[in-house]
């Protein structure tokens, strides 16, 4: 049995501000009902309900606007990002660009973007030019241009590390402390 409730906010993955869901009444009562984000159905709440479709639509239309605006101003960004490289003139990279690393360089440009709203379709592993899809809401996507290089370590300064165990580490580390005292 479900219950009906008027959303009074967008709910992640349930619905927007002023929409009628049927929900369980456990989810109801345990979290929209708590957190202000639902009322239940009422005749008075139903009058309230053409007053929130109001405010919802005025509030849409600013945002669409403002995520319009800022896809024109993501369209002309350009990040650049350097990585290691196998060797000179190859175009294997060592690693790869991440979302978390694409939204924290839009962040140091002055635009405010989650890592999940960062659509990677394939893995940004390879040397050249990119190109990743951003969503901002309300079916408006912008696309940053995101441009790879590769440096290649010269030869003498490599310095391998020596393979050890863990044993010898840590009797390492019990002589260091013998030493001190």
């Amino acid at each position: 049995m479900n219950l009906e409730v008027i959303l009074k906010g967008p709910v992640r993955g349930l619905g927007a501000e002023a929409d009628l869901v049927k929900v369980r009444p456990g989810y109801a009562r345990n979290f929209l009902f708590p957190n202000g984000l639902a009322a239940p159905v009422s005749a008075a709440s139903k009058r309230q309900l053409e007053a929130l479709k109001k405010r919802r639509a005025e509030r849409e239309a600013a945002e669409t606007a403002e995520a319009e605006e800022r896809a024109s101003r993501l369209a002309r960004v350009v990040l650049n990002f350097e990585l290691k490289q196998a060797e000179e003139g190859a175009g294997k990279l060592f690693g790869s660009i991440t979302t978390g690393e694409i939204a924290a360089a839009l962040t140091e440009k002055g635009f405010e973007v989650e890592k999940r709203d960062i659509d990677l379709s394939k893995s940004l592993n390879q040397v050249g030019e990119h190109e990743v899809v951003i969503h901002l809401g309300y079916s408006i996507k912008s696309t940053v241009k995101v441009k790879i290089s590769g440096k290649s370590e010269e030869a003498g300064e490599k310095v391998p590390k020596s393979r050890r165990s863990r044993k010898a580490d840590s009797e390492e580390e019990k002589s260091s402390k013998d030493k001190k005292e």
